[in-house]
């Protein structure tokens, strides 16, 4: 079974010590000297993604995501990646920018890991070093005197809040005899830790999401049942039964949001040979729409809802090639599928 905790494995400073020594090198790389004897160029590594972990705040005024500038960036005419490409590594972090684009700020130095804010938008829950924490937010910056480690043991990734604050949901291995993550439950303190999904002999259940009524969770599941290897969305109830599985595409389908409104689902996802998309479809399944073709960033939660329901913000990229536009921020309207691009990277130069 694939584990989406295979990226999930550094500490909170150690995995940020480790984005600016990529970035380093990456920069270091940028040689235009050849190959000693082979007069061939080494391929240059992808740039890291440059906005990344979108999260609306419950306002509808603010969106927080993580960052890492970059500088400039050089393409050969014709080229689908860059050749020369510069970041800016001390101005990394979690910054803010306002939904309309305007007042984009850094407010804290390091990057949040799966980020989502409390229902009263005064807390924001994330991973670091595969423990589970919140952290006070001031309606401008982060109090970092109130930072609350939630877990700590096991492997713990993908906090959700309860509609009314009081739970949080969450996928973890402790007590797994196989190493995989099942999803659990505890208060919005760390108290009252309790597994409410668990098949260790069909496969992983991970990704979870409250409905905004409280009754459902959204997750994805690799099980036996489905007689493939990909993940599929599903919902159950808040203690884990009545299962119901919503997508049978046999792709591999992340991130399963509701809407502010409960009427729909959005979730990334991965077919053969083709980037991530986005995709949303009612709350029973139903009408499943592919939103994007750009591609989406899905190393990390790559969209989240507005409060209103009508919107989400994502962050486009693909590997396969890496055209200007890679690593930003877009607005879709749900209803009309129009995007409007929230984030920019520096304009491009070229030969």
């Amino acid at each position: 079974m694939i584990k989406l905790s295979n990226c999930k494995m550094l500490s909170y400073k150690y995995m940020f010590f480790i984005i600016i020594v990529l970035i380093f090198i990456f920069t270091s790389c940028n040689d235009s000297n050849p190959v000693d004897g082979g007069g061939i160029k080494p391929p240059l590594p992808i740039p890291p993604i440059i906005y990344y972990s979108p999260v609306w705040h419950p306002n509808g005024k603010i969106v927080g995501f993580n960052h890492i500038p970059l500088k400039n960036i050089h393409y050969n005419s014709g080229a689908d990646y860059p050749d020369k490409y510069e970041f800016e590594p001390d101005s990394a972090g979690f910054w803010l920018i306002n939904s309309d684009g305007t007042n984009m700020h850094r407010i804290f130095p390091y990057p949040i890991s799966d980020p989502e804010w409390s229902p009263d938008g005064k807390w924001i829950v994330f991973d670091a070093g595969a423990q589970i924490y919140k952290m006070r937010f001031t309606g401008e910056t982060f109090d970092t005197t109130t930072l609350v480690q939630l877990t700590t043991e096991g492997r713990n990734f993908f906090p959700s809040w309860s509609p009314d604050g009081k739970w949080i949901v969450y996928d973890s291995n402790k007590d797994s005899p196989n190493g995989m993550n099942f999803i659990w439950k505890m208060k919005s303190d760390g108290s009252d830790k309790t597994r409410i999904a668990y098949e260790p002999e069909k496969g992983e259940i991970r990704d979870p999401s409250w409905s905004p009524d409280g009754s459902k969770i959204v997750h994805i599941r690799y099980s036996e049942d489905f007689n493939t290897d990909a993940s599929e969305i599903c919902i159950m109830d808040t203690n884990g039964n009545n299962v119901k599985r919503l997508t049978f595409n046999d792709f591999m389908d992340y991130f399963p949001k509701y809407s502010f409104d409960g009427t729909k689902i959005a979730f990334s996802s991965q077919g053969i040979g083709g980037p991530p998309q986005l995709l949303v479809m009612n709350f029973d399944g139903s009408d499943i729409k592919q939103m994007t073709n750009e591609g989406i960033y899905a190393d990390a939660v790559p969209f989240s809802w507005s409060p209103t329901g009508n919107f989400i913000v994502y962050s486009q990229y693909r590997s396969d090639k890496w055209p200007a536009q890679n690593g930003t921020l877009w607005i879709l309207n749900v209803n009309t599928g129009n995007k409007k691009q929230l984030t920019f990277n520096p304009k491009p130069t070229y030969n």
